[in-house]
């Protein structure tokens, strides 16, 4: 009797809840998305990929939000941001928060952001890795 009354309690979870991977294809026939959705809205891990088959952007959704650690890739695979966002604001968007790296398409660092309660501090880099300018406090 108890193995049916928890069935029934549980069914309304497993009727009603969809989730799924969408994919999208570009018209020469590479993958242009991979998301995974719950009843309709992006939940969990998502793929973006250029023309050419190598990866744009990848991380994850929760509640339809950008969350936690993203990557982006230049055309030639090299990595050109990294960095995570916080999902918890009330706005529509996400916000990106902490340390966010990005590189140029030759993989050399071009700047550092360090994002603390929505004020950036910003270090643009030479291409030898020195500090070339350090904005503070988002000026």
């Amino acid at each position: 009797m108890k193995n049916i009354l928890f069935f029934f309690l549980l069914l309304p979870f497993f009727v009603f809840s969809q989730s799924n991977v969408k994919i999208e294809y570009w018209e020469n026939g590479e993958i242009l998305s991979q998301v995974h959705y719950n009843d309709g809205i992006r939940e969990g891990s998502c793929r973006y990929y250029y023309k050419n088959g190598i990866m744009m952007t990848e991380g994850f959704y929760l509640n339809g939000k950008m969350s936690g650690y993203w990557h982006s890739f230049h055309p030639n695979g090299n990595i050109e941001s990294k960095g995570k966002y916080d999902h918890r604001n009330s706005g529509v968007y996400s916000q990106k928060t902490g340390k966010w790296m990005y590189y140029d398409i030759e993989g050399h660092k071009i700047s550092e952001s360090t994002i603390i309660l929505g004020i950036e501090n910003i270090k643009l880099y030479n291409k030898n890795g020195s500090v070339k300018f350090n904005f503070l406090n988002g000026c």
